[in-house]
C-alpha cells in the first residue's frame, strides 16, 4: 500500500522518502525517535488538503510539522509527514486597524513579529524558539513564551483557523459558534453532557494546557472552537492558515533583574510581583549564567545583582516613556524580597539579558561541572515545561527539588515564572535500559507532584510522547476517556498524529470503561470497608499510584522487558505493573484537587508510553579511535553528536551569529546542523542509516563547510566540523579517498615544493592562468573547474626571516637558561596558563569557543603577554608563527605581523617553519593531522613554556592551536602549553597600553570586515573589532560565512553553494560599500571576494602596517 500511495502522492505534491530524509525527520527537540514514510512539501492550502485526503483514502496517518522545534515528540509521527515551513511560511496580510494578521502555517513567530512591528503592533506570545518555530506549532502547543504574563497565551489571541479535521471536513473554527457547534457534529451534545468534570478539571489556571482544553466549549466558553483547538497537537485538524489578534508594542520597556539566595526564594516572591502587573516574570537559575559566562567569555554577561537566582521582570506599556517605566521598575524592586537589584532601561545590557533566558533550552543542554569532577552531564527534555498556579510555586520547587535530589538528577531551573511554567533539562541517564526505567520512575514522580500543587504537567509545549501518559496523574479516567471521545469526533481513524494526547473511542466503549471502572471501586471498597480508593474519583492530598520505579526489589536488570517497535526502533526497559514509585516524593500539607486516590492507574489505550521508541538508548557507543578524543563527552563519538537536542537555533540565522551558513543558503533540513547531527545519531543505532560510512551521512556532511560556527553559536555546543572530520577519518581509514582530499589535503607540500624550487611557481602560474588547461586540470583533481587558481608565491615567509635576522631556530638565550627543563616543569603543570584554567572550569558545552564573547586581551592575554621574557633591551619576545598559506602562498600579512609587532615594543622572532594540518584535519586525515601537530608541538613549545606568546597569522591555523590541538592530541601536555600561549595579533595588541600603541589612526576610514569564521568561533572577533574602533574605523561587521571556507569552496560540486553563503552578506555588503576597505585575515576569505566580486582584501597588519605587499 505504501508504494502505492506514494505514487499517487508524487503526482500531487513535493514529496521525498529518501533514507536521508526519514532519518532528519524522524526526531523532533524530543526524546524519541519515530522514521516516518515520506516527507511532502506543500506549496497550497489546496496541496495539503489534497494529500491529506489521499492519505485519508490508503489509512495513511499525517503529521503536520513547521520548525520541528517540539520538545514533547509531537513533530512526529509514522505515516505522513507534512512539512509547512519550506513553502507555506508567509504572512498573507495585516490589519492595522483590526490589529489582526493571517499567516500561512508555516510562518515562523519572529517573521510575523518583524511585519507587525511596522505598523507598532506585536503577536503577544512569544516562545524562545519564536525565531525558528512557526505559528501553526505555536498554535498546536498553544504556546506561551514569557509576555504571556501581559498578553495571554496563543489560544487567547486566535481569531480563526482554516482546518481540515481527521473526517477530511473543511471548515473555519472561529473564537464564537451557534450552541451546535454544527462545523462539527456530535460535539456539542458530546461537551454539554459531560460540563461537571470539564468545570471541576479543566480551566483551573493559566498555564493549564496538558490534554484539551473543553472549558472553552462550555456555553459560558463561549463555544470557542478555536482557543479549544489550540494545544491539540496536530491531533483534531490540519490547519492551513490562521488568523491571530495583534497587540500595541509598549514604548519603553524596563527589565528589573532581581536576585535572591535561592530559585525557591524567588518562586516564592512572584505574586508579590504580579501585583505590579508586569509584561513578563522570568526565572533563571546562576548556574545557567554560569555556563553562558564560561561558554562565551564573562563578558557576555551584564552585570547582575547578587543572588543564586534571578527574577527577569519586565514593565512598560503602550503610550508609556521610558521614566514612567523606570519608576514602576523601581517601586516593584522596593516591593520585593530581593536581596539585590538592577534596572535595565532599554538597550544592550537588556537586550542580553534576554538572549541568555531565550538560550536556555540549549544552555541547559549540559549540567555545568562542579568543580570536583561531577556535573557536566547531558540534560534532557522530558518534564521540562511543568506549570503549576504562580501562588503554589515556591512550594512545587521545594518538593520537585527535593525529588531531583532524591533520584540524583541534575538540571538548571529557568522559566515563565510569572505563570508558574518551570522549564528544566534533566541530566536523566537515557543511555541504558536501566537508566531509562530510573528516569521514568522519576517522571512519574514528578508528575505526582506536580500535579498535587495542582499543576499541568505541560505549560505551553504540548504534552506529546513525552507526557500523554502522564495526563493519567492531572485527570480522572472519565476525563481521559472524554478526550478520546473528542478524538473520535474529530478524528475517528486516528490518522491524525496518532499516538499523541489521546486514541478515539467510541461511546459504547467509553460506556464500558466506565462500567468496569464502578464495578472495580466496589469491589476495592468491599475489600477495604469502604476504605479509601472505594470512589475511584478525585481525593485530596493523596499520592498517585504509578509504574514500578527502578529495579523492584528482588528484581535484576535482567528482567526487564525491552519494547520494540516494528521498525527495529528500540524502546526503554519498562516495568509493567502499576505500584507505588520507590523512593518516591509525597508533598506534605497540598490539598491536591487533581490527585487521585489510591489504587492502580493504567495506561489510556492508544497513547504512547513515554519511554517508546526514545532515540538516545537507542544508539549505541562509538568511542575514539585514533581520531579526535571526544574529552568533553565521555570519550565517545557518540555521545557528542547527541548533544544535538533538536531545539533548532541552527534555522533562527540569529543577527550577529555565523550558525549555519548552508542553510540560510538553501534553507533545507539536509543543510542544517540539526539534519547533519540526527543522520549522525541515526548512524549510532544502525536502524535507517546502516553505519558511520553509510552513503547518508557524505551526502548529510558533503555541503557542510566546516566553519565551526555552530561551536559557538549553538547553545548545546555541537561542532558538526568536529564531527565531519571524524566521520570522514572513520570513513577513509584504510580506503581510496576521493582525489580531492589528497590534493587540497596536502596542498601544503605542494605549495612549499612550489615556493623553493626556484622559477617553479611562475611556470605554474603561467600554465594555470590558461583557462581551458586550468578547467582540465582542476577536473581531474575533483576541483570546479569554476574557480580560479589562487596565485602561487616564489620564496616562503621563513627565508624572509632568516634574511632580516628574524628566524629563531631555538628559544633566544636572554628568554631562558634553561628553555627544556622550563618546558618540562610547565608541562607538568599546563594549568597553569589563564587559557588552560578555563578551559578545566569551562563546561563541555562546547569544545571550542568558550571565550569568544567578551574575552578581550585584558582577560585573557594582558597577563602574560608582557609578562614573559625579553631581549637585551627590555623589549618582550613574540614568536610568530606562519602557516602554511602565510608561508607559500601570501606571506604579506606574515611580514605585517613582523613590522606591527615590532613598531609596537615587542621583539618579534620567527619560528621555523611548520604546519599545523589544517587541511589534514578538514579533509580527515587525522593520522596525518596528528603528525603535523606532534612535530609542530617540538617547535613551538619551548618558546610557550619560556612565556613567550605565540602569534598566529591565518585564523583557521590559529584555531586548530587553541582548539582542536587540544583535542587531538589531549595526553601530551605540550598542547595546553602551546594552545594557552597561542594569540591573535589583535590580542597581543591590546594587551599593549593604549598609550604605548604605535598604530595609525584610521580616523573615517570605512572598513568592511569578514571576521574568518574560525576566529569568529574559536578566537572570537570582539577584540579585532574594539582595536579598530579605538583607532577611529568605522566597521561594517559582516555576518556569516565568505562561503569559500578554506577547501570546501573549491571542490566540485560545492561551487553553486559557495556563491549562495557569499550572496548572503559578503557580496551585497561589499557591492554597497565599493569604497571601504575589505578586511580580511582569513587567505580563503580574500580569495572568496577577488574571484567572486574582483574586490582585494587585507589582514589586519597589513593595514595596521600601512602598507599594501
Amino acid at each position: 500500500m505504501s508504494e502505492s500511495f506514494l505514487t499517487d502522492l508524487r503526482t500531487l505534491i513535493d514529496v521525498d522518502s529518501s533514507v536521508g530524509t526519514r532519518a532528519r525527520y524522524s526526531s523532533d527537540a524530543g526524546l524519541t525517535r519515530i522514521p516516518p514514510l515520506a516527507v511532502a512539501f506543500p506549496c497550497t492550502p489546496e496541496q495539503a488538503a489534497a494529500a491529506f485526503h489521499l492519505a485519508r483514502a490508503h489509512g495513511v496517518p499525517l503529521t503536520a510539522r513547521g520548525g520541528g522545534t517540539s520538545c514533547a515528540s509531537n513533530a512526529i509521527g509514522p505515516g505522513l509527514i507534512l512539512d509547512f515551513s519550506r513553502y507555506m511560511n508567509r504572512v498573507i496580510s495585516i490589519d492595522p486597524e483590526a490589529r489582526t494578521a493571517t499567516v500561512e502555517p508555516g510562518c515562523v513567530g519572529s517573521t510575523l513579529q518583524a511585519a507587525a512591528a511596522k505598523y507598532g503592533l506585536r503577536f503577544g506570545p512569544d516562545p524562545s524558539s519564536q525565531n525558528r518555530a512557526t505559528i501553526a506549532g505555536m498554535v498546536a502547543n498553544n504556546a506561551c513564551g514569557p509576555h504571556a504574563t501581559a498578553w495571554g497565551r496563543t489560544s487567547d489571541n486566535i481569531v480563526s483557523l482554516d482546518c481540515v479535521d481527521g473526517q477530511g471536513r473543511r471548515f473555519t473554527a472561529t473564537t464564537s459558534h451557534d450552541s451546535e457547534l454544527n462545523d462539527v457534529p456530535g460535539l456539542a451534545s458530546l461537551i454539554d453532557s459531560n460540563l461537571a468534570p470539564i468545570r471541576t478539571q479543566l480551566g483551573r489556571f493559566k498555564r493549564q494546557v496538558s490534554g484539551y482544553s473543553l472549558e472553552h466549549l462550555t456555553p459560558e466558553g463561549g463555544r470557542n472552537l478555536a482557543a479549544m483547538l489550540a494545544g491539540s497537537e496536530g491531533t483534531l485538524v490540519l490547519i492551513l492558515s490562521i488568523t491571530v489578534r495583534l497587540v500595541p508594542l509598549p514604548d519603553a520597556p524596563v527589565l528589573a533583574a532581581l536576585g535572591y539566595r535561592s530559585m525557591i526564594e524567588a518562586a516564592d516572591d512572584v505574586p508579590a510581583l504580579l501585583a505590579h502587573s508586569p509584561l513578563a516574570v522570568e526565572g533563571m537559575d546562576r548556574r545557567l549564567v554560569d555556563v553562558v559566562r564560561a561558554h562565551k567569555g564573562p563578558g557576555a554577561v551584564p552585570a547582575l545583582p547578587e543572588g543564586e537566582g534571578w527574577l527577569l521582570v519586565e514593565v512598560g506599556a503602550p503610550g508609556e516613556d521610558v521614566t514612567a517605566s523606570l519608576e514602576r521598575a523601581r517601586a516593584l524592586c522596593a516591593d520585593s524580597a530581593a536581596i539585590d537589584t538592577v534596572v535595565y532601561p532599554p538597550g544592550a545590557q537588556a537586550s542580553a539579558l534576554w538572549r541568555i533566558r531565550a538560550d536556555g533550552a540549549g544552555l541547559g543542554g549540559r549540567t555545568p561541572p562542579d568543580g570536583a569532577g561531577g556535573g557536566d552531564q547531558q540534560a534532557w527534555p522530558g518534564f521540562e515545561d511543568a506549570a503549576v498556579p504562580p501562588e503554589n510555586l515556591g512550594a512545587y520547587l521545594r518538593d520537585f527539588t527535593a525529588l531531583m535530589e532524591e533520584f540524583d538528577i541534575d538540571g538548571l531551573l529557568y522559566g515563565h515564572f510569572g505563570d508558574g511554567c518551570v522549564h528544566v533539562r534533566l541530566a536523566m541517564p537515557l543511555e541504558t535500559p536501566e537508566g531509562v526505567a530510573h528516569s521514568r520512575a522519576f517522571l512519574q514522580s514528578a508528575a505526582r507532584i506536580c500535579a498535587a500543587h495542582g499543576g499541568s504537567v505541560s505549560g505551553e509545549h504540548g504534552d506529546g510522547r513525552a507526557r500523554g501518559e502522564l495526563l493519567r496523574f492531572m485527570y480522572s479516567p472519565e476525563m481521559l476517556d472524554l478526550f478520546a471521545r473528542v478524538k473520535h469526533v474529530f478524528d475517528p481513524d486516528n490518522l491524525l498524529n496518532p499516538g499523541v494526547l489521546a486514541a478515539p473511542m467510541d461511546e459504547a466503549t467509553a460506556a464500558s470503561r466506565a462500567r468496569a471502572r464502578t464495578r472495580a471501586a466496589r469491589a476495592l471498597a468491599a475489600q477495604d470497608g469502604g476504605g479509601a480508593g472505594s470512589s475511584g474519583s478525585f481525593g485530596a492530598g493523596s499520592v498517585l499510584g504509578a509504574d514500578a520505579a527502578g529495579v523492584a526489589p528482588g528484581r535484576g536488570a535482567a528482567d526487564m522487558p525491552t519494547s520494540l517497535r516494528a521498525d527495529g526502533s528500540a524502546g526503554s526497559a519498562r516495568v509493567s505493573d502499576d505500584a507505588a514509585a520507590a523512593g518516591s516524593s509525597r508533598p506534605s500539607g497540598l490539598s491536591g484537587a487533581l490527585a487521585v486516590a489510591g489504587g492502580q492507574l493504567e495506561l489510556q489505550p492508544g497513547v504512547d508510553p513515554l519511554d517508546l521508541n526514545l532515540r538516545r538508548v537507542a544508539a549505541r557507543p562509538m568511542p575514539a579511535d585514533g581520531g579526535f578524543s571526544f574529552g568533553h563527552d565521555g570519550g565517545d563519538f557518540t555521545a557528542a553528536v547527541h548533544r544535538c537536542t533538536g531545539v533548532g537555533k541552527c534555522r533562527a540565522g540569529v543577527s550577529g551569529t555565523f550558525m549555519c551558513p548552508s542553510y540560510l543558503a538553501t534553507r533545507e533540513e539536509k543543510d542544517v546542523t540539526r539534519g547533519r547531527a540526527r543522520i549522525l545519531q541515526e548512524a549510532a543505532n544502525s536502524q535507517l542509516v546502516k553505519a558511520i560510512d553509510s552513503p547518508e551521512v557524505l551526502e548529510a556532511l558533503d555541503l557542510c563547510l566546516a566553519c565551526k560556527a555552530c561551536s559557538a553559536d549553538c547553545p548545546a555546543g555541537v561542532d558538526m566540523a568536529r564531527y565531519r572530520s571524524e566521520a570522514l577519518f572513520r570513513t577513509y581509514r584504510g580506503r581510496m579517498r576521493p582525489l580531492s582530499h589528497y590534493t587540497l589535503g596536502w596542498l601544503p607540500r605542494l605549495t612549499r615544493v612550489t615556493a623553493r624550487v626556484p622559477g617553479l611557481a611562475t611556470v605554474a602560474n603561467a600554465v594555470m592562468s590558461v583557462g581551458p588547461l586550468r578547467s582540465l586540470a582542476f577536473r581531474i583533481i575533483g576541483l570546479d573547474p569554476r574557480r580560479g587558481m589562487p596565485a602561487l608565491q616564489s620564496g616562503t615567509f621563513t627565508a624572509w626571516a632568516r634574511r632580516r635576522n628574524l628566524l629563531a631556530g631555538n628559544v633566544p638565550a636572554s628568554a631562558s637558561s634553561d628553555p627544556i627543563s622550563e618546558a618540562r616543569e610547565r608541562d607538568a603543570a599546563p594549568a597553569s596558563s589563564d587559557s588552560a584554567r578555563e578551559r578545566d572550569a569551562a563546561p563541555a558545552s562546547s569544545d571550542s569557543a568558550r571565550e569568544r564573547e567578551g574575552a578581550t586581551a585584558s582577560s585573557m592575554s594582558g597577563s602574560t603577554v608582557l609578562n614573559g621574557p625579553r631581549d637585551p633591551g627590555g623589549r618582550p619576545y613574540a614568536l610568530v608563527w606562519a602557516d602554511s598559506f602565510s608561508q607559500t602562498l601570501d606571506d604579506t600579512g606574515a611580514r605585517a605581523v613582523v613590522d606591527v609587532l615590532e613598531a609596537n615594543g615587542f621583539a618579534p622572532i620567527v619560528a621555523p617553519d611548520a604546519c599545523c594540518g589544517l587541511t589534514w584535519i578538514t579533509t580527515g586525515q587525522l593520522t596525518g593531522a596528528k603528525k603535523h601537530l606532534t612535530s609542530l608541538l617540538s617547535v613551538l613549545s619551548p618558546f610557550a613554556a619560556s612565556g613567550i606568546p605565540i602569534v598566529g597569522v591565518e585564523p583557521s591555523c590559529t584555531a586548530v592551536l587553541r582548539d582542536d590541538l587540544l583535542d587531538l592530541l589531549p595526553e601530551d601536555p605540550r598542547s595546553a602549553l602551546v594552545s594557552g600561549a597561542t594569540r591573535t595579533l589583535a590580542e597581543v595588541l591590546s594587551a599593549v597600553p593604549a598609550s604605548a600603541r604605535r598604530l595609525p589612526s584610521l580616523e573615517g576610514v570605512e572598513i568592511v570586515a569578514q571576521p574568518h569564521c574560525h576566529h569568529y568561533s574559536v578566537m572570537g572577533w570582539d577584540t579585532d573589532q574594539a582595536l579598530l574602533e579605538s583607532l577611529g574605523a568605522r566597521v561594517t561587521r559582516l555576518e556569516g560565512c565568505c562561503g569559500l571556507a578554506g577547501n570546501f569552496g573549491m571542490e566540485a560540486g560545492h561551487y553553486d553553494l559557495s556563491v549562495a553563503v557569499a550572496s548572503h552578506s559578503l557580496l551585497p555588503t561589499l557591492d554597497a560599500q565599493p569604497d571601504a576597505v575589505y578586511l580580511a585575515d582569513g587567505f580563503s576569505c580574500r580569495t572568496q571576494a577577488a574571484q567572486l566580486a574582483g574586490r582585494g582584501g587585507v589582514h589586519l597588519a597589513t593595514l595596521l602596517a600601512g602598507y599594501s605587499g
